[in-house]
């Protein structure tokens, strides 16, 4: 590991299995992946600088994974990225640096190298650093990879996965046309469907935010009062923990008859509560680039009979569903058993949305496309979400759900939360 040996260092927890990582690329005659995009880079790396994440360039650093453990994996960075690397060192055991010595950020790492300027706590480990890449600083991303490759594979022809489809031609002109150059994004989908120890406690940490600023979002619902304010409730609690909503809003849909559609925000954000709505609560985050996805419903006054019914349908479904996964088990399997629940109920199976989805760096994290329509075999520390969502012209609709790890005898709850109907004023 490629960490610097003083006090500010908080070394990026692993989150790939390289040994997994690696038996897929056998498996798949890859020689090495090159990633680039920022899930991947995180993900293959730990890398999450602001300079990356902000995309103020198409190429800025990239993660090298070979398929032999016999080869060192290498993160590369511009070298204004340096000074991020000294507090928060990659887990791969090699830094690669590009960047040209005659830039702003050039000059003032030498006048830092020299021993100019304010000694602060940062400065000795960024000049160990700077120090430790001199030997193998290139002018750009693309001759940095070359360099690389030169170093570990000489001149053998290669096939290299990159997961930036518009790089692939720039790698392939580097390369001198001796690399087969594939898209790794098929690849890596299925390398993360079984998720490490580390992605769990990111999940589950992200599932804990998100299960607290759905209930402050329920803490802002009243009758009469506008939908902005529970909106601005979740996104305000979602900041205090370091997360993020997905899309503008992070809540999915609305209120009332048409509470199961996704509609225009500002339209949405007009709109008052009124007593008798069904609220459906989909609430959909961000933390450290994992997804939290979770969902509830409300209603503004005491239920119906018929909302209670419709809801005690959809809580009913899930938790079967739940009761029945475990590894080695089809998804079609369990949304069967959901669909007959809400059958014997007396409602709609075809009226209701029964969608199992991996979750992780994407919220539909699905290994292959196919298992959209198909289904899968669930698989042993992966994480699932499954929506139970019944959709009604009269009500709106009533959904639940939440995040389980699978394993070897069954499902267990990420954060195990109430899910009783929620019934506001």
């Amino acid at each position: 590991m490629n960490t610097p040996d003083n006090a500010i260092a908080a070394p990026a927890q692993a989150l790939a299995d390289l040994a997994r990582v690696r038996a897929f690329m056998k498996a798949d005659g890859v020689d090495l992946i090159c990633a680039k995009e920022n899930d991947a880079l995180y993900y293959l790396s730990g890398h999450y600088s602001d300079s990356t994440l902000c995309q103020f360039y198409d190429d800025w650093a990239c993660a090298l994974i070979p398929a032999s453990a016999g080869v060192d994996a290498a993160l590369v960075i511009q070298e204004y990225d340096l000074a991020y690397q000294a507090t928060k060192p990659t887990w791969l055991p090699e830094l690669r640096v590009y960047g040209s010595p005659w830039s702003s950020a050039g000059t003032l790492l030498k006048d830092i190298a020299a021993g100019q300027g304010v000694e602060t706590d940062l400065r000795q480990p960024l000049r160990e650093l700077i120090a430790r890449t001199a030997g193998n600083r290139s002018e750009d991303l693309a001759s940095a990879i070359v360099g690389y490759v030169q170093q570990h594979f000489g001149d053998r022809e290669l096939v290299v996965a990159c997961d930036d489809m518009r790089y692939h031609d720039t790698l392939r002109a580097a390369l001198g046309g001796r690399a087969r150059i594939i898209d790794a994004r098929p690849l890596l989908r299925r390398i993360r469907a079984v998720k490490t120890e580390n992605e769990i406690a990111l999940l589950t940490r992200a599932a804990r935010i998100n299960i607290a600023a759905l209930g402050a979002a329920a803490g802002a619902v009243r009758a009469d009062g506008p939908w902005a304010d529970m909106v601005q409730a979740y996104r305000n609690a979602l900041a205090a923990q370091g997360a993020k909503p997905l899309g503008e809003r992070g809540m999915l849909f609305n209120s009332g008859p048409d509470g199961s559609f996704v509609l225009d925000h500002d339209y949405v954000e007009r709109k008052r509560f009124a007593p008798g709505d069904v609220v459906v609560m989909d609430a959909i985050c961000e933390y450290r680039l994992y997804r939290a996805d979770m969902a509830r419903t409300a209603i503004i006054g005491p239920a119906s009979a018929a909302q209670r019914r419709m809801f005690q349908a959809v809580r009913t479904a899930l938790e079967v569903g739940e009761a029945a996964m475990k590894a080695g088990v089809h998804t079609a399997e369990i949304a069967g058993l959901a669909a007959e629940v809400m059958r014997k109920h007396g409602f709609r199976p075809e009226a209701t949305t029964l969608t199992l989805h991996p979750i992780g760096l994407d919220i539909f994290d699905y290994a292959e496309p196919g298992h959209v329509s198909r289904g899968w075999v669930l698989e042993p520390d992966s994480v699932v979400n499954f929506e139970v969502f019944y959709r009604d012209s009269e009500h709106g609709g009533a959904h639940l759900e939440d995040s389980v790890r699978i394993g070897a005898q069954g499902a267990a709850a990420l954060v195990p939360t109430d899910r009783e109907l929620l019934e506001i004023g």
